[in-house]
């Protein structure tokens, strides 16, 4: 009796594990062909919506197809583009300042970082002490701020350092001499809203706007001194990847905050358009697969006129541009600065055509496969006869009323 129990268990195992694995054995390649893909003038030849970050391709003639019990599936073989983007830019520079004076009694602004590739952490700290230093200089009583200690000092990853922003700005006169600054209250917030430049120098993120006292970074007031310190250390960059996105609808999963800037989601998990996401070296965005199979997807349609594929950073935003400048083609390059109705000073792009004319766009290749994973059951029963025409199914029409005459 207990031996055929365990045989009776072993089969049930045996049953089940085929049935978790059936949609995978027995699959077969159809049909199997490259897809190569070049964006650089695909605004020009090919799809006028098309730009080097966001390219729409049509079949056209060369629609594929898949079959009863087949799928198509896409994976990524190779990818190559120049890094024209920049390590500070429009999504991980942006930071507020808040405070008053005795010369001010309050003020808020958006400070940036200078926007563009560094080659240490110190160079960062220097930019943030110094532009912070010219915006607080025009609120209180200084004529300027020296940038008396800029720390880390670190020049490059690999020397030894804790890699802490540490800086120490002292308030002078025109004539060089140290006042008092007067200013009494200061905050800098590294607000979710303006991107992630807590994780570049090394601060607590601001989620909650409403929150005006929120400190993202140490701060240490003088009579005639400011210290500021980072919590944690510095980064360089914000996001070491470039995301590959195809809208077509696929199998695909990823965590919902992959796609954070399209809107908020209640689930940890969520449909994902994710292709591939792509190393970001010093001069070249490059990618060769080794086996074919580290990037796929599988499309839920059977029939396939066109495709787009989209670059993003981690949080779905088109490269070096916030959610609200999905519309913008350039990512780095020529800024000018402005300001916006709040008398924020803003920067902005000189030329908006990077992704157009400039040198935004990568190549590609493709691998599409069409692959059947089922053999669909059809009937094959003799089908139902179709009735006869009335011409032909007429006949005389008898009734009975208890064999008496109707008429």
């Amino acid at each position: 009796m207990q031996k055929n129990k365990l045989i009776k268990i072993k089969y049930l195992f045996i049953l089940n594990m085929s049935l978790q694995r059936s949609r995978y054995e027995g699959q077969q390649t159809i049909n199997s062909f490259n897809l190569f893909l070049d964006s650089e003038k695909s605004s020009i030849v090919g799809d006028q919506q098309s730009e080097g970050d966001d390219v729409h391709v049509h079949f056209a003639g060369q629609t594929i197809e898949a079959g009863d019990g087949e799928f198509i599936k896409l994976s990524l073989l190779n990818f190559t583009m120049f890094n024209n983007t920049y390590m500070i830019n429009k999504n991980n520079s942006s930071f507020n300042v808040r405070g008053g004076s005795g010369t001010v009694a309050s003020f808020i602004n958006t400070l940036n970082l200078d926007r563009k590739n560094y080659g240490n952490l110190k160079d960062i700290a220097s930019s943030f002490a110094s532009n912070l230093g010219t915006y607080l200089a025009t609120k209180c009583a200084a004529h300027s701020f020296e940038p008396t200690t800029v720390l880390p000092n670190t020049t490059s990853m690999s020397n030894t350092d804790n890699r802490l922003l540490d800086i120490l700005l002292t308030a002078k006169n025109a004539g060089g001499t140290t006042i008092p600054h007067g200013i009494t209250t200061l905050h800098i917030q590294c607000m979710e809203t303006l991107g992630d430049s807590y994780t570049i120098l090394g601060g607590n993120r601001s989620d909650d706007a409403s929150i005006t006292t929120f400190d993202s970074l140490k701060i240490t007031k003088d009579t005639n001194t400011i210290r500021i310190q980072g919590y944690y250390p510095m980064q360089r960059l914000s996001d070491p990847y470039v995301y590959l996105r195809c809208n077509n609808a696929q199998n695909g999963l990823a965590m919902s905050v992959l796609n954070n800037e399209n809107g908020r989601y209640n689930a940890d998990i969520i449909n994902s358009d994710i292709l591939a996401k792509l190393f970001k070296d010093v001069e070249y965005i490059n990618y060769n697969s080794s086996t074919g199979d580290e990037y796929f997807l599988k499309l839920q349609q059977r029939k396939l006129a066109n495709l787009r594929f989209t670059l993003t950073d981690s949080k779905g935003r088109k490269l070096g541009r916030d959610k609200n400048e999905k519309n913008l083609g350039t990512a780095a390059g020529l800024t000018k600065s402005g300001t916006d109705s709040a008398g924020n000073t803003i920067l902005t792009f000189e030329n908006d055509n990077q992704s157009t004319e400039g040198n935004l766009s990568f190549t590609a290749v493709i691998r599409v496969d069409i692959i059947k994973n089922r053999m669909p059951q059809k009937l094959e029963s003799e089908g139902i006869a179709p009735p006869l025409p009335a011409r032909k199914a007429q006949a005389p029409i008898v009734w009975t009323d208890y064999g008496m005459p109707k008429h």
